[in-house]
């Protein structure tokens, strides 16, 4: 078996195989797929992963290129676990991680497209993100986040996660901790005083 190319590649390979069939049929290719191999996939997710590559489909609406299934390395069903799993480290992230859970991660009642600013403020809450210290506005978060390319804003005052935020959030966080330089221990030998010039 081959292994040169990119896992995105054969990821648009199949994508490509499976273009314009049925939704329903499409999953359930998947699945055999996933059968035949032995994997668990978890969920498949319809997703703009590769650069915002789109072409336009019969009807002359956009189609995404990617229909990825994702191996779900660590399922949570409360946002708690899940971000504290992705240990976000500003909020910026945080709102893409809270964009994101509530997109793909959530329990099916409870999963939105987009989210908001009390959206936003009540995940903090749950989390205890803010707790101790004044609370950023969550508005302003949600922009920023947008203008740093993690989210986008269909409409006025509500946010969705984007390609850029997804793979910050599936694939970047959390990111490794660099080791700080060791320190040599203090000496614990006590200083020596010079005498008092009398």
């Amino acid at each position: 078996m081959t292994t040169s190319g990119s896992d995105f590649d054969a990821a648009k390979a199949v994508a490509e195989q499976l273009k314009g069939m049925e939704k329903e049929r499409q999953q359930k290719i998947l699945r055999w797929v996933a059968e035949s191999l032995n994997l668990d996939l978890g969920t498949v997710v319809p997703a703009e992963r590769y650069a915002g590559e789109k072409n336009i489909g019969a009807s002359g609406a956009p189609v995404h290129v990617a229909a990825v299934s994702i191996q779900r390395q660590q399922r949570s069903g409360d946002i708690k676990t899940f971000v504290d799993s992705k240990k976000p480290k500003s909020d910026v992230q945080f709102a893409a991680v809270v964009a994101y859970y509530y997109q793909f991660e959530a329990p099916a009642e409870s999963r939105k497209i987009s989210i908001d600013a009390p959206a936003l403020q009540e995940a903090a809450r749950l989390v205890g993100r803010w707790r101790g210290r004044r609370a950023p506005k969550p508005l302003p978060t949600l922009n920023n986040a947008k203008t740093l390319g993690y989210l986008d804003s269909p409409e006025r005052g509500q946010f969705c996660i984007n390609s850029v935020g997804e793979n910050l959030v599936a694939m970047t966080l959390p990111g490794i901790e660099p080791e700080r330089s060791r320190r040599k221990p203090q000496s614990t030998k006590p200083r020596k005083t010079k005498p008092k010039k009398r």
